[in-house]
């Protein structure tokens, strides 16, 4: 089968309803989103939403004892964690206010939460490099573009062109 009838169907699959168009069987909700394996490969993080609870929050499981521990959990979802590179500390992008999702970073050890971007733009997709950077998506001049920013909130750049509007 051809690449391309492959993401026709994955994404036909995901519209309708999910995998169990491809596998069978009943559809079942997933509360369980980007699992990112800690540099050390001691630790999992992810994004959850347990029965009743409102919000996503950012989860660790410890997989050598398989302890789950809430690490963080805000008044709105959080998504996309990424690992600093010494595996103490997560980057992921939070919503605060109403249509204003910013970077934050989480102490593991602590669970102690930073605030890195306050801007009204979206900051997405967040990925804590090697080099110590952060790269994440913005649309924080008009159009949508990658940026850089230093784990302690200095240094913020745009790195690439924004594509035009079409």
């Amino acid at each position: 089968m051809k690449l391309w009838k492959i993401a026709v169907i994955g994404v036909f699959a995901l519209i309708s309803g999910g995998c169990f168009l491809l596998f069978g069987g009943k559809e079942e909700p997933v509360d369980f989103w980007q699992p990112v394996l800690s540099p050390d490969g001691r630790f999992l993080a992810y994004v959850a939403k347990p029965p009743g609870a409102q919000v996503y929050g950012l989860y660790l499981l410890d997989l050598e004892t398989n302890v789950e521990r809430l690490l963080v959990q805000m008044s709105q979802d959080v998504f996309f964690p990424s690992w600093s590179p010494d595996g103490t500390k997560l980057v992921f992008t939070g919503i605060q206010e109403k249509d204003n999702w910013d970077l934050f970073v989480v102490e593991v050890e602590s669970g102690q939460v930073r605030r890195l971007t306050t801007d009204s733009a979206m900051d997405v997709n967040p990925y804590w490099a090697p080099n110590g950077l952060i790269i994440f998506n913005s649309n924080r001049d008009g159009s949508w573009a990658a940026w850089a920013i230093n784990p302690d909130g200095t240094g913020l750049r745009k790195l690439s062109f924004s594509r035009p509007k079409s």
